[in-house]
């Protein structure tokens, strides 16, 4: 199975072979520390979920907290696609999927709009009048 195919196969879910697992991590970053007169970096603060959706919905909530006051963390989030190999011994590949920051969840949050349950319940009477010109076909 060459690359592509098992990229795939392992991200839509088809995983005949088990040659690989794909994970997305969220990586909240943190600012770098002053150590005298040289700056330390630190590695992000990381957490692991199996779906894409899941990563992105805690990634804008991680973006929405912002930086911390302490400076510890920044406001900037990343979601990183890793693929494993069989046994999820070895990552294969890293992707940088998302970036996002404060600014950039704040305007989502503001801008998109996204429809009410009102607007998307129909009635008793026009699901009936569905249903029958469906049987009626």
């Amino acid at each position: 199975m060459n690359e592509l195919e098992l990229m795939r196969s392992v991200c839509t879910g088809i995983k005949k072979d088990k040659d690989g697992t794909v994970r997305y991590e969220v990586h909240r970053t943190r600012s770098d520390t002053q150590d005298g007169k040289q700056a330390i970096q630190r590695p992000p603060l990381t957490e692991e979920f199996l779906a894409l959706d899941r990563a992105r919905i805690a990634a804008l909530a991680y973006a929405l907290d912002g930086p911390a006051q302490d400076g510890g963390i920044t406001g900037e989030v990343r979601i990183v696609q890793k693929l494993y190999s069989a046994g999820g011994a070895r990552v294969e590949r890293e992707t940088t999927i998302d970036v996002i920051d404060e600014r950039v969840a704040v305007r989502l949050l503001n801008e998109v709009r996204l429809p009410r349950a009102q607007e998307l319940a129909i009635s008793k009477a026009q699901l009936q009048e569905e249903v029958d010109r469906l049987l009626l076909r």
